[in-house]
């Protein structure tokens, strides 16, 4: 299970709206100084996600909870998103290079590799479609637990 901390925003009915802030690996690397991804990441600051859990623990507004998302759904999404969209990219421009007459092979390549990403990408939308319509439950995220904030600590002797 991979988990992030978040912060509730709202309530509806069994539902809560979180606010999970993305978290880079930089503040504690020890070569942000001198890094690209570290000025990047200052460049293009990613605004928070805001997304809906089940609000199974009954966690009120303003609570710090952490929420979970099963790894085989994020590496089905990854596959999906990524791989299959590449890998049609290839095949497609490979296909064509050997099918088309070699006056033609580049710009037919090209344009088959243009194709095949779309298709790809297509392709792997249906599917990740219909799979969140069948299983919605592997690709929600969960609440696992609910932060609890510290005690304010009193002054002087307690009261017997």
């Amino acid at each position: 299970m991979i988990e992030q901390t978040a912060k509730v925003l709202r309530s509806e009915n069994d539902k809560i709206f979180v606010e999970v802030n993305s978290q880079s690996s930089c503040s504690s690397c020890s070569a942000k100084a001198g890094c690209g991804k570290s000025l990047l990441d200052n460049v293009f600051r990613k605004k928070p996600l805001n997304i809906s859990v089940e609000n199974t623990l009954g966690a009120k507004v303003n609570d710090n909870v952490i929420v979970g998302l099963n790894e085989s759904a994020l590496l089905q999404v990854s596959f999906y998103l990524y791989l299959l969209p590449l890998l049609s990219m290839l095949l497609a421009a490979i296909a064509a290079v050997y099918l088309m007459p070699e006056s033609y092979s580049e710009i037919s390549s090209i344009i088959a590799a243009i194709f095949g990403l779309f298709a790809g990408s297509r392709y792997s939308h249906g599917v990740l479609n219909k799979k969140e319509k069948n299983q919605s439950r592997i690709f929600r995220p969960v609440l696992l637990k609910i932060i609890p904030t510290s005690l304010p600590i009193q002054i002087g002797s307690p009261q017997i």
